[in-house]
C-alpha cells in the first residue's frame, strides 16, 4: 500500500510536468517584431535573372541617378546628367546589386509603416537584357542596425545588409561619371608675346 506522502509527491510532480509542457507550447506574446527566418548567405539578385542591363536609384527628395549599357555593351549615365561613364565605378556598382545579401526573410504581416516602406526612403529599380525588372523598396534600419527593411517587387519583405544597400545608395551623391582631364595651357600659350608698335620720330 502506498503511503499518503507518497501520493502527494506523485500529485505534484504530475502537475509539474503538465505544467512545463503547457509553458513550452505557449507562444511569446512579448515581443511585437515579426520573427524572422534566417537565410544564411542566399542573394536578393541571383546569376539567373542574367546580365544587367540598366540600374535607377531615386528617393523621396527626387534626387535620381541611372546608369545603363548602350548599343556596345558600354556603361554610360543618363541621370542626372548625360555623360560618359567610370567603367570601373559601373562596374563596381553591377558587381554590389549581385551582391546584395538577405539577412532574413520577415513575416508579411509586418506593418509596412513600421519599417518605413509604406513612404519608402529609396527605390531601385533593375532592367536585365532578358527584359527582366526588379524593384527593391528600401525602408529604415531595423533596430539592430543589421540592415534595411526592403519590399521586393512589392512583394516579400527582406532584412537586406546595410553595407550593401549603402554601397548602391553612395551613387546618388557620386554619380559614376568619367572624370574629364582639365587641358592646361602650355607655356607658349600662355606667354604670348605682345607686340608693341614703335611710333616714328618725326
Amino acid at each position: 500500500m502506498i503511503k499518503r506522502p507518497t501520493w502527494i509527491l506523485l500529485v505534484i510532480l504530475a502537475l509539474v510536468i503538465v505544467a512545463y509542457f503547457v509553458i513550452k507550447s505557449r507562444p511569446s506574446a512579448t515581443s511585437t517584431e515579426p520573427t524572422p527566418t534566417a537565410l544564411g548567405n542566399n542573394f536578393l539578385i541571383t546569376q539567373a535573372d542574367g546580365t544587367l542591363q540598366s540600374l535607377r536609384i531615386y528617393d523621396k527628395q527626387n534626387r535620381i541617378v541611372q546608369m545603363q549599357r548602350d548599343t556596345s555593351g558600354t556603361w554610360i549615365v543618363t541621370l542626372p546628367t548625360p555623360g560618359a561613364a567610370d567603367q570601373s565605378l559601373t562596374g563596381a556598382a553591377e558587381t554590389q546589386v549581385g551582391a546584395l545579401r538577405i539577412v532574413t526573410l520577415l513575416d508579411n504581416q509586418l506593418n509596412l509603416g513600421d519599417a518605413g516602406l509604406d513612404f519608402p526612403a529609396y527605390t531601385i529599380e533593375l532592367t536585365f537584357v532578358s527584359g527582366l525588372q526588379h524593384v527593391i523598396q528600401v525602408g529604415t534600419l531595423t533596430p539592430t542596425n543589421s540592415g534595411y527593411y526592403v519590399r521586393y517587387d512589392a512583394g516579400k519583405l527582406y532584412v537586406v545588409s546595410q553595407s550593401g544597400i549603402d554601397a548602391l545608395l553612395n551613387l546618388l551623391t557620386a554619380p559614376p561619371i568619367a572624370s574629364t582631364e582639365t587641358q592646361v595651357p602650355t607655356i607658349e600659350e600662355t606667354a604670348k608675346p605682345t607686340l608693341e608698335v614703335a611710333t616714328p620720330t618725326p
